[in-house]
């Protein structure tokens, strides 16, 4: 189409305003600036390519094609196109834009061969080519349709770039982006939000409350996702999500509880029998099955002792002063040889205290066998004081039946209350 003097200029001039009042409403982040000049317009722009749905980039390195490629993980968005571009006067009626730079940040990208792909695009027909263009770049229409492959000197370097952008352009989207907060119920900017390792999203306030109440009293349990999928399923955060959120002071106490808890459930755990120390000591992490495997050293006081026995160590092939020793000399009369010969052996009065010890657990255990329900699941003693016979195990979030011990189904635990033919049949509250 000719151009016909300062008709044309002004016309162009107005389809120049409305083309850049559209690209501006459609992508305002990446339109940079707009500035007059003695040639023409000066434009830049800095367009991001977005990769939808997200995919992995594959770079191999182009000093030595046998060596091996590298591969990125899943990336949503690439660095960006730093394009400058001058629009002439009698654009876009007469005249095609001319890009007088065309960067691609950290180089992952042939410049060169980009430009002749948008130059080509342009035809004397076109109107609002840069829209156009800059859809072109965003929506990685140049690429490949499937895998990407870049081909570049050194991989390594340019990987970690790449993901790096990915993880920040994220961040912030996220931020800038509004989240409805499941506990208070309330809309938050992803800025004041937790995004957890299962991907549910929390106000930070109401994070830092719960967990913060949950640590404090112990319950560690509860610190976890408070979404009731999660719940269901008894999900638990991770160490990096409870920094994200609580206090290093609490950080210290919820590992110590773990640890705690750890022992609590590790059935070879054992205290350290200084009386001083009482340090807890897990189950050695490789099986023995020799007199070895009952040697224990305390990491705390060095004292070394029999694991089985609680006392100082005696060797592997020394026999324990265990249980049935105590009640063999229990049923020996006073003067017998055999109790005199273990008097002599192992002390009287480590004999008469280990004699008393015994009747005590005894004592004990006879109690806990009345009152008392063993967990189906961890095994520790549940006494019920009040309520109905469904049982959930502080411990181990174990459902189970306290008349019978059985296991019942987190889902439907009052279905074996209900069902006729079973010993508990409508014994819920007996």
């Amino acid at each position: 189409m000719p151009c016909n003097g300062n008709e044309c200029i002004q016309e162009c001039a107005m389809m120049q305003k409305e083309e850049w009042e559209v690209l501006k409403s459609i992508y305002p982040d990446i339109c940079i600036s707009n500035n007059a000049g003695l040639c023409g317009r000066t434009i830049k722009l800095e367009i991001p390519v977005e990769l939808s749905p997200a995919r992995s980039v594959t770079i191999a390195s182009s000093a030595s094609p046998q060596s091996q490629s590298h591969a990125t993980r899943p990336l949503t968005v690439l660095p960006p196109f730093l394009v400058a571009l001058i629009l002439p006067p009698n654009y876009p009626l007469c005249a095609s834009p001319c890009i007088t730079s065309l960067t691609c940040t950290h180089g992952w990208y042939s410049s060169s061969d980009l430009e002749m792909q948008l130059a080509e695009m342009w035809t004397h027909d076109s109107q609002g080519i840069l829209y156009a263009w800059v859809a072109f770049i965003n929506g990685a229409e140049f690429l490949e349709s499937r895998d990407i492959t870049i081909i570049k000197p050194s991989p390594l370097t340019l990987l970690p770039l790449l993901e790096s952008y990915d993880t920040h352009a994220q961040d912030t989207v996220f931020a800038e982006t509004s989240f409805p907060c499941a506990i208070c119920l309330s809309a938050r900017k992803g800025r004041d939000c937790i995004r957890l390792g299962c991907t549910h999203i929390f106000c930070h306030s109401c994070l830092l409350d719960f967990w913060g109440s949950c640590i404090r009293e112990g319950d560690i349990g509860r610190v976890g996702c408070p979404d009731p999928a999660c719940v269901k399923t008894g999900h638990e955060a991770g160490e990096e999500d409870i920094a994200r959120v609580v206090e290093e002071e609490e950080v210290k106490r919820w590992k110590w509880l773990r640890g705690k808890r750890a022992l609590e459930r590790d059935p070879g755990m054992v205290h350290c029998p200084a009386t001083s120390c009482q340090t807890a000591m897990p189950s050695p992490e490789e099986e023995d099955e020799s007199g070895w495997a009952r040697l224990r050293t305390c990491p705390r006081c060095e004292y070394v002792f029999c694991a089985s026995c609680r006392r100082a160590w005696h060797g592997p092939i020394v026999e324990c002063m265990t249980e049935s020793f105590v009640k063999e000399y229990m049923g020996l009369a006073k003067g017998y040889a055999r109790r005199v010969e273990i008097e002599r052996r192992w002390g009287k009065k480590n004999v008469k205290r280990l004699v008393l010890k015994y009747e005590e657990e005894r004592k004990n255990h006879e109690w806990i066998s009345r009152s008392c329900m063993e967990c189906p699941g961890c095994g520790v003693q549940v006494e019920k004081s009040a309520g109905c016979n469904h049982m959930t195990c502080i411990k181990c979030n174990q459902h189970f039946c306290y008349l019978c011990g059985g296991k019942l189904s987190a889902s439907e635990p009052y279905k074996h209350f209900n069902t006729k033919g079973k010993n508990c049949f409508q014994k819920l509250f007996e």
